[in-house]
């Protein structure tokens, strides 16, 4: 072998939600923080949101039962937030994008190891985001 075989981070993310968040979310990405969004047909019961970026990198949304359940809004904080992989969004208006999470009502929370602001989309997906330039861990 010449070298590590695995390079780097694919441009794509591809989550799970149950069908009920499937238009909080796609208001939350579509109208709280302006991104591109597009739904793709491939036959499942119901179409595949795909969220696009200026950069080129996106994420896509499967909705279906089989996702996990989401925790309600009023019970999310750091013991009780979904435990799969959480998302990081670049940004370049930091205070700007989380003022209109927070006046949308999405909740927020802190985890015991970071400084950041971490948020929980419609169906319990965790995000947070950071300026474009931020570099830490």
């Amino acid at each position: 072998m010449t070298g590590l075989e695995i390079v780097g981070l694919g441009a794509r993310v591809h989550i799970f939600a149950q069908p009920h968040a499937r238009q909080p979310f796609r208001r939350l990405f579509e109208e709280v923080l302006e991104c591109s969004l597009v739904e793709l047909d491939f036959g499942l019961d119901h179409p595949v949101m795909l969220i696009r970026f200026e950069d080129g990198s996106a994420f896509s949304v499967e909705f279906t039962e089989l996702a996990p359940a989401e925790v309600p809004p009023s019970a999310v904080d750091d013991e009780h937030a979904f435990r799969g992989a959480w998302i990081e969004f670049r940004t370049r208006n930091l205070a700007g994008c989380q003022e209109r999470l927070r006046q949308a009502g999405i909740p927020e929370f802190r985890h015991r190891g970071s400084q950041h602001a971490y948020f929980s989309a419609p169906g319990g997906q965790v995000f947070r985001l950071l300026e474009v330039d931020y570099q830490g861990p």
